[in-house]
């Protein structure tokens, strides 16, 4: 049984590295916006500023906003969030979704006033 857990292990990440050859800085321009978790989880804006991608999120921990930016590399085609770990992202141009590797699934909020 531990080497079917093996092999689907080996061809998930298969799935992951074959997901990076798209990505790059064109794929970035195109995912500048705000993102909500479909399922809940915290919130966070891709934006561009001086030429560097940043993600930020903000949280409310005891009644105080809290807003933290990460810095995002690209790293043998594939994207990275780098918060001390290195969160793989991917994005989807057919259904304009985001994936974090780990973190789930994200939409993008077209109208900021309807954030939910």
């Amino acid at each position: 049984m531990k080497w079917i857990d093996n092999l689907i292990y080996t061809l998930l990440s298969a799935c992951l590295l074959a997901g990076c050859e798209d990505s790059g800085s064109k794929e970035l321009e195109r995912m500048q916006g705000y993102w909500v978790h479909v399922r809940g989880h915290p919130a966070f804006t891709l934006s561009e500023t001086g030429g560097r991608y940043t993600v930020t999120r903000k949280a409310n921990v005891r009644g105080r906003i809290l807003e933290t930016a990460y810095p995002v590399t690209e790293r043998n085609g594939c994207l990275f969030i780098e918060t001390g770990f290195r969160i793989q992202f991917t994005y989807d141009k057919k259904t304009d979704r985001i994936t974090l590797m780990p973190g789930g699934e994200y939409k993008r909020v077209t109208n900021p006033e309807n954030k939910r």
